[in-house]
C-alpha cells in the first residue's frame, strides 16, 4: 500500500499546483509601518518593484504586513527598509520549502482518496474541473438544486453555480414569501485561497444533508432563502495555480502592452472603482484594478446576473464573497475610512458579530473571528466586492468579505487536514447570520 501511495504522488505531483521552482529563495517578511507616509511608500514599492514584492495581508498603520520578497531583491529591499528605518522579521526563508510540504501533505491525501471508490472527497483540494463536476452532481442528486451558468473567464472556462431553491415555508411561525430573497455566495475570486472553494462545497453539501434530514435550522433557512453558490469565481487564475504558479492571485486577463497579465478581480468592481486607495493603477500590480470596472470577464457576469435577477424583481438579500486568510467578518465601507456608515450598518455588524461568534466557538480557533467594518478593520479598498454587494447593483443589505482561517500561521497554504474544521465553521457562520437575519430582520 505504501509504494502504491509513493507511486501516485509521483504520478499526480505536477498535477498538485508545484510546478517549477519559482518561488525558491523567495522569503516571506512580517513589515510593521508605523506612519501613513511609510504606507504609502510600501505600496507604490510593491508598483515600481515589477512583481518583486507580493502582499500576502492587508495593509494598514500599525499593523503586522505579510510580505513575500522574490530573493533577487532581498538585499535591496532590506537597505530600504533600513533607511526608511522601517522594521522587519523573516518569517520563512524560503517559501518554495513551505510550498513543497503543503503539496506533499495535498498529495498523499489525493491519493489516499483515489484508492477508495464513491463519493466526492470533501476534505481534499479538487480542481476546477472537479468543482465543476461537483455542481453537475448536486443538480443531480437533489430535486430543488438547479446548475447555472454565471458566465465564461477570458479562456472560457464556464463559471458555474448552483441554485438551491427549496419549497417555500409555511408553519405558522415563519412564511416565506414568494419568490424567496436569495442569498449569494461566491468563492476563489483570489485564485490561490484554495481554501474558500472547498469551504463553500463541504458547508453547502452539510446544509444540505441536514435539509434532507428534517433538521430544524436547514429547513428554516433553506425554506425561507433561495440559495445562489458560486464556488470557484476565478476559474482561469485557479487553474494556472494547479498547473503553474500556486500563489498566483489575478485573474488571466492579458493587460496589452504592458508584458503582464492579470487583474485583482477583487478591485474590478463597481462600486467606488478608481478612488485613490487600497488598489493600483499600474496594470503589474499584484493590486491592479483594471483598466475599467467590470473590464474582467469574471466581474462582468457577476454585474450581468445580478441584473437579470434583479429584472425578474428579485429580492437580493445577503452577498458574500469568501477569502483567506485573516479569520474576519468584514461589512461596508471598504472605499472610505472617514465617510459616514450607511445606515443598515449596525445590523450589518450586529449580523456579522453573530457569524463572528458562531465560527469562533466551531472550533475555538486561535485569535477568533472578528467583525467589522472593513476600511476601520482594515484599511481602504476601492472596487471591493462587499462594496458592490450593498451599493452596487444587487443591493443587498447584508454584504460582506469572510475571511476563513488562519491567523497568519499557514496563510494561503492552509493543509487538508484543516478543510473540514474550515468547513464546519463556514456551516456553523452560515447559520449563525441567516438565523440572525430571520429572527431579527425578515
Amino acid at each position: 500500500m505504501r509504494n502504491l501511495i509513493l507511486f501516485l504522488a509521483f504520478v499526480l505531483r505536477p498535477c498538485l499546483g508545484s510546478g517549477t521552482e519559482i518561488y525558491r529563495g523567495n522569503q516571506l517578511w512580517f513589515v510593521f509601518v508605523n506612519t501613513d507616509n511609510d504606507l504609502k511608500w510600501l505600496l507604490s514599492e510593491e508598483e515600481q518593484s515589477m512583481g518583486e514584492l507580493d502582499f500576502w495581508s492587508q495593509l494598514g498603520i500599525g499593523r503586522r504586513i505579510v510580505v513575500m520578497v522574490s530573493h533577487s531583491y532581498i538585499h535591496e529591499f532590506k537597505v530600504k527598509l533600513m533607511e526608511r528605518q522601517i522594521e522587519y522579521q523573516t518569517v520563512h526563508h524560503d517559501v518554495q520549502v513551505e510550498i513543497d510540504k503543503f503539496h506533499q501533505h495535498d498529495i498523499v491525501k489525493r491519493s489516499l482518496s483515489d484508492l477508495a471508490i464513491g463519493d466526492f472527497d470533501y476534505e481534499i483540494y479538487h480542481t476546477y474541473d472537479e468543482i465543476q463536476q461537483w455542481l453537475r452532481d448536486m443538480a443531480d442528486e437533489y430535486t430543488f438544486v438547479h446548475k447555472f451558468t454565471l458566465g465564461y473567464t477570458f479562456e472560457n472556462r464556464e463559471i458555474g453555480g448552483i441554485e438551491i431553491a427549496a419549497p417555500a415555508l409555511n408553519d405558522g411561525e415563519f412564511q416565506a414569501t414568494v419568490p424567496k430573497p436569495i442569498v449569494y455566495f461566491e468563492g476563489g475570486i483570489h485564485a490561490r485561497e484554495w481554501i474558500t472553494p472547498t469551504t463553500i462545497m463541504y458547508f453547502t453539501r452539510e446544509l444540505l444533508d441536514a435539509y434532507e434530514n428534517g433538521e430544524d435550522n436547514a429547513r428554516k433557512i433553506l425554506g425561507i432563502f433561495d440559495l445562489h453558490i458560486v464556488p470557484s469565481l476565478n476559474g482561469d487564475g485557479y487553474a494556472f495555480t494547479w498547473e503553474h504558479e500556486r500563489l498566483w492571485r489575478k485573474s488571466r486577463q492579458p493587460n496589452i502592452g504592458f508584458g503582464c497579465v492579470g487583474t485583482d478581480l477583487n478591485r474590478n468592481f463597481g462600486s467606488f472603482w478608481g478612488r485613490p486607495g487600497g488598489a493600483s493603477r499600474w496594470p503589474c500590480s499584484g493590486l491592479f484594478r483594471g483598466f475599467a470596472p467590470f473590464d474582467n470577464n469574471e466581474t462582468k457576469a457577476v454585474d450581468d446576473y445580478f441584473k437579470t435577477l434583479k429584472a425578474q424583481r428579485r429580492k437580493i438579500k445577503v452577498f458574500i464573497d469568501w477569502h483567506n486568510w485573516g479569520q474576519m467578518i468584514l461589512a461596508p465601507w471598504s472605499y472610505a475610512v472617514t465617510d459616514k456608515l450607511p445606515a443598515e450598518s449596525e445590523d450589518q455588524l450586529a449580523a456579522g458579530e453573530a457569524m463572528a461568534e458562531a465560527m469562533t466557538a466551531t472550533n475555538f480557533i486561535p485569535e477568533g473571528f472578528k467583525a467589522g467594518v472593513s476600511a476601520q478593520l482594515l484599511y481602504e479598498m476601492t472596487g471591493s466586492s462587499n462594496d458592490y454587494g450593498f451599493a452596487g447593483t444587487p443591493e443587498a443589505k447584508y454584504s460582506y468579505v469572510v475571511e476563513l482561517r488562519d491567523s497568519g500561521h499557514f496563510e494561503f497554504l492552509i493543509p487538508p487536514d484543516q478543510i473540514r474544521l474550515s468547513g464546519e465553521e463556514g456551516y456553523d457562520g452560515v447559520v449563525a447570520l441567516l438565523d440572525w437575519i430571520i429572527n431579527n430582520d425578515y
